[in-house]
């Protein structure tokens, strides 16, 4: 469940990102740090189930694992299209 609020929040966030430059979203980049607790497939599913449930289509992902890296989950880029 703790995943599930992390991807809502990143994807409303990049959701806001897209509505302020007036942009369609497109996708995002994130990248997993070591204080991710799950892996990325995990991750991946997450991303799908909550694009689902928030209507927002489908999305490209790219996702940059760092396990040395003392961080959670950031999100990297917002991918837009005019």
């Amino acid at each position: 469940m703790h995943e599930h609020g992390l991807m809502t929040k990143l994807l409303r966030q990049a959701e806001r990102e897209a509505t302020t430059r007036g942009a369609t979203l497109r996708g995002v980049e994130a990248r997993l740090g070591a204080l991710y607790g799950a892996d990325e497939a995990h991750f991946r599913h997450e991303f799908e189930h909550v694009c689902e449930e928030l209507g927002l289509g489908a999305l490209s992902l790219t996702v940059t694992v760092e396990p040395t890296r003392p961080t959670g989950v950031e999100l990297v880029r917002v991918l837009l299209a005019e």
